[in-house]
């Protein structure tokens, strides 16, 4: 059984859809997004959302390194969790329902547009 913490913001941000996603068996094992050691959703989980300005990262961390919660970040910090190696969950969104690549420009403040070819 998976014990996935959500806090009622996280939860609000996410959705119902992906929080039954993240209970599901794809995400059994992650990598903490605090402490960098691998963890297992049937221990205490915890759902951490990082965001900068409309971009958000979502991630799982151990309940004892983190509690759920949305934290603000710059983004520099965003772009290394949205590309750290090992991550099982790393969607970035500008709204709940629209989904973005996750690349950034040079200067971190938005994303790489690119051509439709």
């Amino acid at each position: 059984m998976r014990d996935i913490r959500a806090s009622m913001e996280v939860r609000a941000f996410i959705g119902a859809g992906k929080l039954r996603e993240l209970h599901g068996d794809t995400y059994a094992q992650y990598e903490c997004c605090q402490c960098g050691s691998k963890g297992q959703t049937t221990e205490p989980t915890s759902i951490v959302v990082f965001g900068y300005r409309v971009f958000r990262v979502v991630k799982l961390a151990h309940a004892n390194c983190a509690d759920s919660q949305i934290i603000e970040v710059d983004a520099a910090t965003l772009r290394a969790a949205a590309t750290a190696a090992g991550q099982l969950v790393h969607r970035i969104t500008a709204s709940p329902l629209q989904e973005h690549a996750g690349r950034f420009d040079d200067a971190g403040t938005g994303p790489v547009r690119r051509c439709p070819a």
